[in-house]
């Protein structure tokens, strides 16, 4: 017998049709842990969605930059500690040897002392991160120095370049990360140059030559100073990186929470409502299977 499809039948199968429709979209967020899967879960807040997603990759990129800097920073403070301490070490020698009770014997010991120094101040010039000459400036593949004891300066030209490296505060603020090598060590303001000066007092000992002491002795407290700014400066670096480190991770734990308001499923909630469609599924089913079955057939005899 041919039946005839009433609009009751069509809203019966139309709600139907809805109800399933949620049923597979609520089962996906359990079985996901995610109320959107797809854009047609919520358009409305898809948009938002993915501006947030961009926003914590962005974040994740920030604290990833941040945290290879930090690294080439710290090396960098160090470094400048050793030099720092070398430069006291220097200076406390060209007054023993300066001194009238010193005789050309042990100003050449002092002298050999000195000069081992000046290879270390070298070397921390040519310090090295991963692959990279901190101290290089921006040409950082290669060396500051090139030390030859057989050329004048044993320390060469500085082969590197100015720094031009800066870091990026989450907020989007650059700040600047680094100094060159040759604004350290080899600086051609007087009284700045840390190799030349080291030096210069190791000659002055070697010649046993009081007056040149006395006049090399002059600006090694100078010397000082600017290795003392230099570390300054990457003291206040330290500050700066880990100051967008911390504001990075609380963007980002904010991005996340967000992120979980907007995406994540209520497990319980969800649960719940998927028992009552599926009772609600299960109900319209048994009414209807109750309801009275009739055609024109039925009412032609």
């Amino acid at each position: 017998m041919i039946k005839n499809v009433t609009g009751s039948d069509e809203r019966f199968l139309s709600d139907l049709r809805s109800v399933s429709l949620r049923m597979d979209r609520v089962q996906r967020a359990v079985s996901s842990g995610k109320r959107i899967t797809s854009a047609s879960d919520d358009p409305d807040v898809l948009s938002t969605l993915m501006q947030t997603r961009t926003d914590i990759a962005r974040l994740d990129q920030t604290k990833t930059n941040l945290g290879r800097v930090r690294t080439e920073v710290d090396a960098a403070e160090g470094a400048l500690q050793q030099s720092v301490t070398l430069m006291d070490r220097v200076r406390t020698l060209a007054m023993t040897g300066a001194s009238s009770i010193q005789t050309a014997e042990s100003r050449q010991n002092i002298a050999a002392e000195i000069g081992s120094i000046l290879q270390r101040m070298a070397a921390i010039a040519n310090t090295a991160v991963d692959g990279r000459y901190i101290f290089s400036g921006d040409n950082d593949q290669g060396p500051a120095f090139a030390f030859d004891t057989a050329q004048a300066p044993a320390w060469g030209s500085y082969l590197g370049s100015a720094s031009t490296r800066r870091a990026m505060h989450p907020a989007g603020i650059a700040f600047s990360v680094a100094q060159d090598g040759g604004q350290i060590f080899t600086n051609a303001q007087p009284g700045k140059n840390a190799l030349q000066a080291v030096a210069n007092i190791q000659a002055a000992l070697e010649a046993n030559d009081l007056a040149a002491m006395n006049s090399a002795l002059a600006p090694l407290a100078g010397i000082s100073v600017h290795l003392n700014s230099s570390l300054s400066f990457y003291g206040m670096v330290q500050n700066q990186m880990a100051e967008a480190t911390d504001t990075t991770a609380r963007l980002k734990l904010r991005m996340e929470t967000e992120r979980a308001n907007l995406e994540d499923a209520d497990l319980a909630e969800s649960i719940v409502e998927l028992q009552q469609l599926r009772f609600n599924q299960e109900a319209a089913f048994g009414v209807k299977s109750k309801l009275p079955r009739t055609s024109l057939f039925d009412y032609l005899g």
